[in-house]
């Protein structure tokens, strides 16, 4: 009997004194599915540049699962395409300007995604002085539903990753820039939470993951320390409480893939985004 079935029976139960109400809990627990941790390229966009091939093999030897890509380096979807199958990487998304999702550069972008395997685009910021103002927030959201619409008849999705200035409030009233244009936006268009950027805004990143159920596709799990920002530490200096994080994802979030990115590093880029990896396993992950 494995260790799952065990639990579940009231022989585990009684062998390890537990009620069936902790039984139940663990049961539970036991079926969530696992997951996977990719890094954001930007984390290495010193190295990566240099050495495509060499750096991804790296990148799958520290025991990352997948990568984001915030550039192609260059190369063809098809070129990179062999590099990530070739150390059994998974493309998961890629950060992409806005402008390169509208009009017929959709399209182009779209069909190089999906050339790697790829169906999630994302702006990765520039909107915040669009968003913190009433009818600028009103007029990105219709913006951003438009491309959904477009996105979706591509079997393609779309979203928006946020920096500190998109959590704060629209200004003249109390309610987040983020939570507002998510409201506005279809439940398609994916909400990719900066953890870091969420909390130095002052905003619980798991009860924001909470007010956006199921929006949490791909989720950047970076720190927002004063001496190293993005390293997620996984001790008393990290300032991001951690487990009600990652329980806001596994439960509500629809949470498909953490990804590391750093902004800043304490050694070199490589050993940073290793440590990193090492700490989330740390914090059970």
């Amino acid at each position: 009997m494995d260790r799952r079935s065990f639990l579940k029976t009231g022989l585990g139960a009684a062998a390890m004194g537990m009620t069936m109400g902790t039984l139940n809990h663990l049961a539970s627990a036991a079926e969530k599915k696992r997951i996977p941790i990719a890094l954001e390229l930007y984390s290495l966009r010193e190295v990566a540049p240099k050495d495509v091939p060499g750096t991804l093999k790296k990148v799958a030897e520290m025991g990352y699962e997948g990568v984001e890509f915030a550039g192609y380096y260059g190369l063809e979807a098809k070129e990179l395409k062999k590099m990530i199958d070739d150390v059994g990487l998974v493309a998961t998304s890629t950060h992409i300007g806005l402008g390169a999702l509208l009009g017929d550069e959709f399209y182009k972008n779209a069909d190089f995604c999906k050339e790697l395997g790829m169906n999630i685009m994302i702006v990765p910021g520039g909107l915040e002085q669009a968003i913190r103002h009433e009818a600028g927030n009103q007029m990105t959201a219709h913006l951003f539903n438009e491309l959904a619409i477009k996105a979706g008849a591509y079997d393609m999705r779309i979203g928006f990753h946020g920096h500190t200035g998109d959590y704060l409030p629209i200004e003249g009233t109390d309610q987040s820039a983020w939570e507002v244009f998510f409201n506005r936006c279809r439940p398609e268009v994916i909400a990719q939470i900066d953890i870091g950027w969420c909390n130095n805004a002052g905003y619980s990143p798991a009860e924001m993951i909470k007010k956006l159920p199921g929006r949490a596709a791909v989720v950047h799990v970076k720190s927002n320390n004063n001496d190293v920002k993005g390293c997620v530490v996984a001790d008393s200096d990290d300032k991001v409480d951690w487990k009600p994080v990652f329980e806001a994802c596994e439960t509500v979030g629809g949470t498909e893939w953490y990804i590391v990115e750093q902004e800043q590093y304490k050694v070199s880029e490589l050993d940073s985004a290793r440590e990193c990896l090492e700490n989330l396993k740390k914090l059970g992950l």
